[in-house]
């Protein structure tokens, strides 16, 4: 959102993003989040359990939690699959979406040196978009079709793939 309205509205750019709107979509963001988790554990809370309440993961999240229920688990699976894609999609959807008007924009622009230095500022971006949404989308399609079938490997998997990313922040910047 930054680097769309810099670069595409670089002369109103004190104006657009006001304290005001960067609140609401701060709230907004929050409350899409919280009701992503909380329906879940609504449902997970309704399952009835077995004797064995181990969970094999290292994080007490929705779909290792589920899997413990002794009754029919499709519609969780379901649920599970939709948070998960909404949650990976819906803002990399959103990032693709606001680069292709900055590219466009970019495009007409008439000096090659404004381009590049157009180009240089998302280039971070988007590097670290992609550095943390390639690993996290490997690792769900990985689980998924069940190609990896250790639990402890693919736990592993899915933290590397949530905490690395964030970690080479400081570095990329």
């Amino acid at each position: 959102y930054d680097r769309l309205i810099a670069i595409c509205w670089p002369l109103r750019y004190s104006t657009i993003p006001t304290n005001l709107r960067m609140l609401l979509i701060i709230a907004g963001i929050w409350s899409l989040v919280i009701l992503l988790e909380i329906f879940p554990v609504i449902f997970a809370a309704r399952l009835p359990y077995c004797s064995s309440r181990e969970v094999q993961s290292c994080c007490c999240e929705h779909g290792p939690v589920y899997k413990l229920a002794r009754t029919d688990i499709s519609y969780n699976r379901q649920l599970a699959t939709a948070k998960t894609l909404t949650a990976l999609l819906g803002p990399l959807t959103f990032i693709i979406f606001t680069y292709v008007i900055v590219v466009v924009a970019v495009t007409r622009i008439a000096s090659i040196s404004q381009r590049w230095k157009a180009f240089h500022t998302c280039l971070t971006h988007l590097l670290l978009v992609l550095l943390y949404y390639m690993p996290v989308i490997l690792a769900y399609i990985l689980g998924n079709l069940r190609l990896v079938q250790n639990v402890d490997l693919f736990t592993a998997i899915l933290t590397v793939s949530v905490t690395l990313p964030p970690m080479l922040n400081p570095i990329i910047y």
